[in-house]
This record gives structure tokens, sequence and C-alpha cells, in this order.
């Protein structure tokens, strides 16, 4: 019997010596494929700074109008996330994207993640980068929440809103931000200790930041950014600091009012009671709004329905634009 414990001790700390040497050396190979990639991946666009600290933005397209592209939280890069998106619509408008504090090529910040710090460093670079107002903004999940806010802060320099598959703020005042927070820390842990990599070299990429949809869809040069992206953002602290203040941001945006006659249009996902009752909330934030449904959609529909988007947008364009 003595003997057996004994084997069985043995046993168990030699699985625990095999986890503790994967996990270390996943680590290490983390760390040197972040610095390998940083060095290899180098910003496309422009790095504008704002409040101390630089912030990506990628410009295209001629044009009357001005499509600004907002990522929904925890997106890695918003230049892969809108590639297509601008790459396709850059024929008929200028559009602008970036990424936010600490997210794809921009700079964390200390500076608190509040609404009205993230929607005015965007006005910055807007400013700052020669972009005149007025804008279509077409905002993806909780971005909707800076679209909106935006409008009521700025309210001469909209002159229409997108939501792609966004919440509501009354959705968002109640949203439970411990379960974001929990989803941002696992998937640090996954990223930290180079788990999310070798997930992804196998071939398994996570779905609740699009990776699943989008990478593979994207052109090989892209493809490769986007990975290297995902690999070293994916439970950014950056997207922490914001996820805290999910409840305290739409709070602030509900106490700012309606948006009046600022043309919105929300296209979602068919999803649960609560997301379905959130893009009717949205319908009742302006007078001038429309909302739609995409069938065989997910939430990342911009990419598992971007013909029918864009196709949205360009209406959207034909009717609001200049």
């Amino acid at each position: 019997m003595m003997r057996n414990n004994k084997d069985k001790k043995t046993k168990k700390h030699k699985i625990l010596f095999l986890l503790a040497f994967i996990i270390v050396t996943g680590a290490i190979w983390q760390i040197i494929m972040e610095r390998y990639e940083a060095d290899k991946y180098m910003p496309t666009g422009t790095s504008i700074t704002v409040n101390s600290h630089k912030m990506h933005t990628y410009s295209l397209g001629n044009g009357k109008d001005t499509l600004v592209f907002i990522a929904g939280s925890g997106t890695t890069s918003a230049y892969t996330d809108f590639y297509s998106m601008q790459q396709e619509l850059s024929a008929y408008a200028k559009t602008f994207s970036y990424d936010h504090a600490g997210l794809g090529w921009s700079e964390g910040t200390d500076i608190p993640r509040t609404i009205d710090n993230v929607t005015g460093e965007l006005h910055e670079l807007l400013r700052e980068t020669g972009h005149a107002a007025p804008y279509v903004l077409v905002a993806h999940s909780l971005g909707s929440l800076e679209a909106i806010r935006y409008a009521q802060r700025y309210e001469g320099e909209v002159k229409g809103i997108i939501l792609l598959d966004g919440g509501s703020p009354e959705y968002y005042e109640d949203y439970s931000e411990g379960s974001s927070i929990l989803l941002n820390r696992t998937s640090a842990v996954l990223r930290i200790t180079g788990i999310n990599r070798l997930l992804g070299n196998l071939g398994f990429m996570l779905p609740f930041v699009g990776e699943d949809t989008r990478n593979h869809l994207l052109p090989e040069g892209i493809r490769k950014i986007d990975a290297a992206m995902y690999y070293n953002k994916l439970g950014s602290s950056e997207n922490l600091k914001g996820l805290g203040l999910i409840n305290e941001n739409a709070k602030t945006v509900l106490e700012n009012g309606y948006l009046k006659n600022i043309p919105l249009l929300a296209l979602s996902a068919k999803s649960d009671d609560k997301w379905a009752k959130a893009q009717e909330e949205l319908l009742s934030w302006s007078d001038r709004s429309s909302g739609m449904v995409m069938k065989d959609s997910k939430h990342y529909l911009h990419w598992t329905n971007k013909d029918s988007v864009i196709a949205e947008i360009l209406d959207f364009l034909n009717k609001y634009g200049n």
C-alpha cells in the first residue's frame, strides 16, 4: 500500500513538472515571438500622439463622405478587422480606422478609458489627420457607445451612424462587466503562456474576437499581421480598463440624451431576446432610424455578411451623404 501511494505521488509530481515545463516553455516562446513580430510587422498608416500616447490610424480612399470605423471591445487590430471594408468602400468615400489605446499598433496609456476620454481621442485623431467633418460613424459591438457619445458631444460633426451588431446604452448599463473581465483575464493567460499561439498554429482561433471568421478571409500578408496582433494583444490590460467602465460609460450616454434627427442604421445578427430588445432600443435613439437583422450572420457580421453590409453602407451614403 505504501509503495502504491509513493508511486502515485511520483506520477503526480511528474505530471505537474511536465505541465510547468510546457507553461514555462510556452511563455518563453511567446516573449521571443512578440519581439520578433514587433520588428517584422511595422505599422501601416500614421501614428498620432494624443494625450501623451501614440495612436495608430489608417486612411484610404477619396470621395465627399468620410466613413469612420470604430472597432468593438477586444478587437486586437482595427486595421485588419476593417481591412476589406476599407479596401472596397475606398472607391466611394474616404475611410478611416484607428486602434484603441493598447491594441493594434497603438501605445497603452494610464488615462482612464471613460467614454469622454475615448471619444475625445477620436476627435483629436480626426483633426490631426486632416479629415474634415461631417462623418458617418461605423461602429461594431461596444463601439456603439462611442459612436452615440461622439454624436452627442460633436453633434455638428456627425451626419449619420451605422451600427454593426452594436448594443444599446440601455443594454450596456446593466451589462455584466464581471463576465467580460473574466473572459479578458482568461484570454490574457492563454496569451502569456503561449497556449493561444499554439492553438492558432493548430488551426483553432477563438470566435469571440472574430478570429475564426476573419483570419482565413484576409489576403496572405494581412492574414499574418492579423494573426500576430491576435497572438500578442488578446486579453490586453488596456482593454481590461475599458471593460470595468462599461456600465459607467453607458450611464454617461443615457444621461446626455437622444440623437434627434441624426440618421441611424442598426444592422444586427440574430441572437437572444435580450439582444433583440437592445436592437429595438437603438431605434429609439434617433427620429430617423432603421434596423435590419442580417440573415445567417454572426457577431462580426462585417465578415460573415460583408457584401450585404457594404451594400447597406453604400445605400446609406446615397440617402444621407453629400
